[in-house]
């Protein structure tokens, strides 16, 4: 199942996609840290869609909700402000991590 999975009828009239990677999101639920995930960026908005053990999650940012992304160690990372924290990626099997930091950090105005 890919979670790579917006299509044009999701988007905002004046979106366009940009850059979307999937791999392993690393961010502590209960007694789990490792989901399946992927990040899928527009213009406007960046998706965030989980495996949480066969149930999908999906929360949307706006640019101005992220702090910066960077990669460090061939691990995405993306901050968000106080609260929340960062949250990796890991084990990228679609997508370029530097590409996708370098237009996450652009739209974000980083």
């Amino acid at each position: 199942m890919s979670l790579i999975n917006l299509t044009e009828a999701d988007l905002y009239p004046t979106e366009k996609f940009g850059p979307s990677l999937e791999g392993t999101l690393l961010y502590k639920v209960r007694d789990q840290a490792h989901f399946p995930g992927a990040y899928m960026t527009t213009n406007e908005r960046l998706f965030m869609n989980v495996d949480m053990n066969g149930e999908p999650y999906t929360r949307v940012f706006a640019y101005t909700d992220i702090v910066r992304a960077f990669v460090e160690d061939d691990v995405l990372f993306i901050a968000f402000p106080e609260g929340m924290g960062k949250i990796a990626m890991v084990d990228i099997v679609s997508g370029s991590a530097d590409e996708f930091a370098e237009y996450v950090n652009e739209k974000s105005g980083k």
